[in-house]
């Protein structure tokens, strides 16, 4: 008898040391998927980044368009982020198209010269990512 009482116990233990693992691991899976900015997924080489656009050599008028631009674009981000009412695929739908817009904008505003040396950094930068 005690044998038997010693062995479900033993059972009993090792199951409970295993599900606390596992729910462990989902708990921190979970975890990364919630804190996982969908604005900021694969951020790299996409759109107009801050250092890219500070070698441009752009006037204060454009600075302060591309700023407003900018801002206006985080605070949608902000609201869609916090939307409840949307899953995760749809919020990732509405941020790359608020990036694209505001990719546009920013690219209305410079000049010939200023698109094409932003190609070329952009060109650069995807081949250091690659080395």
């Amino acid at each position: 008898m005690k044998k038997l009482l010693t062995s479900i116990i033993c059972v009993l233990l090792v199951t409970t040391i295993v599900n606390a693992q596992d729910s462990t691991q989902r708990a921190k899976e979970k975890t990364k998927m919630q804190s996982t900015d969908p604005g900021k997924q694969n951020s790299n080489n996409k759109g107009n980044s801050k250092k890219n656009l500070e070698q441009l050599d752009l006037s204060k008028d454009q600075e302060k368009q591309i700023d407003g631009i900018r801002s206006n674009s985080r605070q949608e981000k902000g609201k869609i982020n916090n939307d409840k009412t949307l899953t995760l695929e749809q919020k990732k739908e509405k941020i790359k198209a608020i990036d694209k817009e505001s990719k546009n904008k920013i690219n209305a505003l410079l000049t010939p010269e200023q698109r094409q040396k932003m190609k070329q950094q952009k060109t650069n930068d995807k081949e250091k990512a690659k080395d």
